[in-house]
């Protein structure tokens, strides 16, 4: 059930990201509009599922599962505004703190209270 739901969020995360870069799209031969429709069905149909799973998996309430929600979502913001460049380099320290965890992390808050 546990991975399923990681799936599903997944899924929530890579439509939320396919619809900001539509919004960048230039060029009068797409459809955009249609486009961003279809991906904005998909994600009307998913979302519950995955809002469901994760009250069921991590057994919280709904407005526990809607600040997860929310803060995908931010996440997904995030990333789509990111140029190819910078989206390498958070791939890059993603997989850092796979490795180290303690150590990015200690490093993030360091950072994070000197702003």
């Amino acid at each position: 059930m546990k991975d399923n739901l990681l799936t599903l969020l997944e899924t929530v995360i890579l439509l939320q990201m396919t619809l900001e870069n539509l919004e960048v799209l230039q060029g009068t031969h797409y459809n955009k509009q249609r486009l961003k429709q279809q991906i904005k069905s998909l994600i009307k149909e998913i979302t519950p599922l995955a809002e469901r799973d994760y009250n069921i998996v991590f057994n919280n309430g709904e407005e526990e599962t809607q600040a997860i929600i929310l803060e995908y979502e931010k996440l997904i913001s995030y990333i789509s505004l990111q140029q190819l460049p910078q989206k390498v380099v958070l791939s890059q320290m993603i997989e850092a703190w796979n490795k180290d965890k303690k150590t990015i992390e200690a490093t993030t808050h360091r950072i994070i209270k000197k702003a």
